[in-house]
């Protein structure tokens, strides 16, 4: 899948509208409703969903005054056929598919004391004021079902039908707005009434398109009297069934209070102004971006999995030939690795099984974090779960984005190497949304071993703690009202671990948060990276990580690690229903405002018991080095802390600091003073490695972080996009237990 060139900001809210645009849009279709059958090839039944698709209902202004000039060449009553075409058409149907649509026209009354009364200058149907084009649902069947997928098509040939108000004439049909909005608010409570299976959970929005102010039923006062304000009813609906009312103001409604007011009383604060034709379809694209944000949103999006990508940043990644010389560029671990995650035909390009123009990264929400060594710990949020993050990852990863003069000329050059961490949410380009950290194993200088990069050991329990903190971070956040990215107790969050080397924690403290999380529903998938991997760690860890159920991935390359990572996404289940982002049009979906970041308040360190504490900021202390200390007791013990039963790591080291090949390490079974770092503020900006280090180290101590896992044999780059589609299960061969 092509995806845009990275040229100039990323944020493409114009993009995104267009996108999203007519999600609502269409709703005007003949008096009779099309059947199911109708139904495109490849619209997703509601059955299909994990949620009920909204009711959204178009207000259409049918007032004589629409057949004035909106520009020199179209009337607004053109104007805002075209532009509701183009919005139910745009993105093949995507919004009629997705929506349950209906179309209400409304003029005026002439007598509301007699039922059925007509307008004279009206021949399109109109009866005591309004007329219900598009229904949501066949109320003439015996179940009364909505009718999906097709009222996009119906609403256009509505429209059509309609033809312009008073056949083209300026004056005969009036601007009743509170009638229609009374007549829509009697037709949702009829439709509440019909579908009681729905038990109240299924969203409503209404949006009102007008040129004009509002009036009394017969048409001959404007804005009198205050009992007919279309406000009153739509602060109804919003109040007492928390349902909104989103405004679209033309000609003369543009700009004017009355408008306002009336989105006001609906919850959507101001009314969307457009002044020709292209600013009536731009509003519409606007309408439709705030309702998948503020109503589909909601409902659809804590469907789609949280998959978190844990990657080993110990410096073996970074070697070929056996681990004895920092290999150029796409022969090491890392930039295979990289490829496999955002390459041109990474596993989230895969399309998927039985529907076309689908992607994995369309329907997952996905994150990355890093792990390395303990002193100082180098465990770090790369960036937070959320759609379409391969650019995101491409660009943290990529070795030239940390390299920089003076510390890195060549970030494939032999080492020391100097990196300098940025944040690209910081800097343009990229300029990310999204908070976003570069990262890189160290390239520390060693004697023994002259060509190859040290300094970043594997110590797997500082990653898989992160993870889990970040998780429990993340689920407060997402949980709260107003989250752009909202969650709840079902949404599904798995972790895929990718190591390639034998990790320097204890077994005690990879158990304890693999064990941790799985308890909580929440499984790692294991996947060993290289030709020289620890298989009874990996086992260990695949078994506490999936409650004994799983083997671990073998992938000694590239193409095994995308075969691994499709294998793992075939098990997933997605609601296409909730395809609302295209990453190929948007590489990293943007808001007018910075996306919501997961703050990550606490930290944690180890008691002597060995359980995790969650260190509360307001108890803690700086010294006059600018670290950050706990308060101890007389008797060793933090204070100002709550302990979290559970889970496993180690104190707090100090951040900020050089290591050097010279460092005292700890072994395996004494990992020393560690704790995982803020995920979202790595230990240092600057990782101060290279220059400082001494040749006193000893070559081939796995902690010291050596290179002796990936060789570069079989560098293939992706061929699984087209081996692979999604919904299969995966040719990946998987290690057995020894």
């Amino acid at each position: 899948m092509k995806r845009l060139s990275l040229i100039g900001s990323w944020k493409r809210i114009g993009v995104q509208m267009g996108l999203l645009a007519g999600i609502g849009l269409a709703f005007v279709g003949g008096s009779e409703p099309p059947t199911a059958d109708a139904a495109p090839k490849d619209c997703q039944k509601e059955g299909n969903c994990t949620f009920k698709k909204p009711l959204f209902g178009i207000i259409l202004d049918n007032s004589s005054s629409m057949n004035e000039q909106f520009d020199v060449n179209t009337t607004r009553w053109e104007g805002a056929v075209e532009a509701i075409t183009q919005a139910v058409s745009f993105d093949n149907g995507y919004i009629a598919e997705n929506f349950i649509l209906g179309l209400i026209r409304f003029g005026h009354d002439p007598d509301p004391n007699v039922k059925g009364t007509t307008i004279p200058a009206d021949k399109s149907g109109l009866v005591d004021g309004q007329k219900l084009d598009v229904g949501w649902y066949d109320d003439k069947a015996m179940n009364k079902p909505y009718i999906e997928c097709t009222n996009g098509d119906a609403i256009i040939a509505a429209l059509e039908a309609a033809g312009a108000p008073s056949g083209g004439n300026k004056v005969g049909i009036g601007t009743w707005t509170k009638g229609a909005m009374d007549f829509a608010k009697a037709y949702l409570a009829q439709t509440v009434v019909d579908h009681p299976m729905d038990m109240g959970k299924r969203k409503a929005v209404f949006m009102v398109v007008t040129d004009g102010k509002w009036t009394n039923p017969q048409g001959n006062m404007t804005l009198a009297p205050a009992n007919q304000d279309p406000a009153i009813t739509a602060g109804d609906l919003f109040k007492n069934q928390d349902v909104p009312t989103y405004v679209v103001a033309i000609g003369d409604a543009e700009g004017q209070m009355f408008a306002d007011n009336l989105a006001a009383a609906g919850g959507t604060m101001k009314a969307i102004g457009a002044k020709d034709p292209q600013a009536l379809i731009d509003a519409l694209k606007a309408v439709i971006v705030k309702i998948q944000q503020d109503v589909v949103a909601p409902v659809c999006t804590p469907g789609l999995p949280r998959i978190m990508v844990l990657m080993d940043a110990s410096s073996s990644m970074l070697n070929y030939k056996m681990g004895t010389e920092h290999a150029p560029a796409g022969m090491n671990g890392w930039d295979q690795a990289r490829d496999a995650l955002a390459g041109d035909m990474s596993i989230f390009d895969i399309e998927i099984m039985n529907s076309p123009g689908n992607h994995v990264e369309d329907l997952v929400h996905l994150g990355l974090s890093v792990f390395g060594h303990n002193a100082p710990a180098e465990e770090k949020l790369v960036v937070q779960y959320g759609p379409c993050r391969k650019d995101n990852f491409a660009w943290a990863l990529d070795p030239k984005t940390s390299c920089e003069a003076p510390g890195c000329v060549d970030p494939y050059a032999a080492p020391p190497i100097k990196w300098t961490f940025k944040d690209g949410s910081l800097i343009d380009p990229p300029n990310f949304d999204e908070k976003t950290l570069s990262h890189m194993p160290k390239c520390d200088f060693s004697a023994q071993q002259p060509k190859a990069c040290i300094g970043s050991g594997t110590y797997t329990h500082l990653g898989l703690n992160l993870v889990q903190a970040n998780i429990a971070s993340y689920t407060i956040e997402c949980k709260k009202m107003g989250a752009i990215y909202p969650c709840n107790d079902q949404t599904e969050f798995i972790n895929i671990l990718v190591t390639d080397g034998k990790y320097n924690s204890t077994d005690a403290q990879v158990q304890m948060p693999l064990q941790t999380m799985y308890t909580a529903g929440i499984t790692t998938y294991v996947i060993g990276f290289g030709d020289f991997v620890d298989v009874n760690q990996l086992n260990k860890m695949a078994d506490w990580g999936s409650g004994n159920m799983l083997d671990y991935y073998d992938a000694n390359n590239q193409v095994d690690l995308e075969k691994a990572l499709s294998d793992i996404i075939g098990t997933l289940s997605f609601d296409e229903c909730c395809n609302f982002n295209d990453c190929a049009q948007i590489p990293e979906p943007t808001t007018e405002e910075p996306d919501p970041v997961v703050e990550m308040t606490t930290t944690s360190a180890t008691d002597t018991d060995g359980t995790t504490t969650i260190v509360d900021p307001s108890t803690t202390g700086t010294t006059g080095d600018g670290t950050t200390t706990n308060p101890i007791d007389t008797d060793g013990t933090t204070t100002g802390v709550t302990t979290v039963p559970g889970t496993d790591t180690t104190d707090t080291a100090p951040t900020g600091s050089s290591s050097s090949a010279s460092d005292s390490e700890s072994t395996p079974t004494d990992p020393g003073p560690t704790n995982p770092s803020d995920p979202t503020n790595p230990s240092s900006d600057t990782e101060a490695s290279g220059s400082g280090s001494s040749g006193t180290d000893t070559a081939g101590i796995d902690d010291e972080g050596c290179g002796c896992k990936v060789d570069d044999a079989n560098n293939t780059r992706g061929l699984l996009g087209t081996l692979l589609t999604f919904g299969l299960a995966g040719f990946i061969r998987r290690r057995r237990r020894s």
